[in-house]
């Protein structure tokens, strides 16, 4: 029987990094993020693979993942602490693994009350009287209360690093280039499907907007390590990835010392 989110609301502080697939995430050194929590998703575990990193979250929002990468799948399932799936994903899973899941579930679709305040503690929303997918944009303070979907998990990963209360957030691997392979994809692997180009700019930008919005309301950071993201640094401010790895190693050979 999978979980709800709500135990874990504000159950954490500090840093976290979000691990995606985008070919910037095979730069990362994994020493320096040894004591950094790490959310990861997707075939993005690939990068955590004989590291002995379990990391807090695998989350899945792909339904074909599992079909499309069935070994990458079950090393997001049995390494890490906790997963985020779908309920139907959810049923699949032995009863171990059924313990350490969390189900999605998307935040109802926008209606007259929340343009007058509705649910102003749950979520935030782009108030627009355009097309029904433009007013769906949005972005997620209660997990229970459902997540908005930009067509990105990595979107679905920064509403659940909210509601986990960590104040300064990592992206690693978030290039959002659908002509760029996936870090863990070679030139003769079966790639999975991506859909970036069809939905970057009518809904991951607007959708990562709200979502800087409400970041920064909370006085929440959030960093782009990426050098080749599609992400513009004006939305998300880039951080040089090798300072901050430095940073984090003098603070491991400190604290060892």
């Amino acid at each position: 029987m999978s979980r709800d989110f709500a135990p874990l609301r504000n159950s954490q502080r500090g840093p976290v990094l979000l691990l995606a697939s985008g070919p910037s995430a095979a730069e990362l050194n994994l020493d320096a993020w040894q004591d950094v929590p790490i959310i990861t998703m997707n075939g993005a575990i690939a990068k955590l693979s004989g590291s002995g990193i379990r990391p807090l979250f695998y989350v899945c929002s792909d339904l074909s993942f599992a079909e499309q990468q069935p070994e990458l799948y079950e090393c997001g399932l049995e390494q890490a602490q906790r997963l985020a799936l779908w309920p139907t994903a959810i049923e699949s899973l032995a009863e171990s693994r059924q313990a350490k899941a969390h189900a999605l579930r998307r935040a109802p679709s926008t209606r007259l009350e929340h343009y007058l305040g509705l649910e102003r503690d749950q979520a935030e929303r782009t108030l627009t009287l355009l097309s029904r997918r433009a007013r769906d944009i949005g972005f997620s303070r209660d997990m229970d209360y459902g997540i908005f979907d930009v067509r990105t998990v990595a979107f679905i990963a920064l509403q659940l690093a909210y509601h986990l209360g960590f104040t300064r957030i990592y992206l690693a691997g978030v290039d959002l280039n659908a002509r760029a392979p996936r870090f863990y994809e070679g030139g003769a692997d079966a790639r999975s499907p991506c859909g970036l180009d069809e939905h970057l700019h009518n809904r991951i930008l607007p959708g990562l907007k709200v979502m800087q919005d409400v970041m920064t309301a909370a006085g929440r950071q959030v960093f782009n390590l990426s050098r080749c993201s599609c992400i513009p640094a004006q939305l998300i401010p880039r951080a040089d990835l090798a300072a901050v790895e430095a940073g984090w190693l003098g603070q491991r050979t400190r604290q060892a010392g």
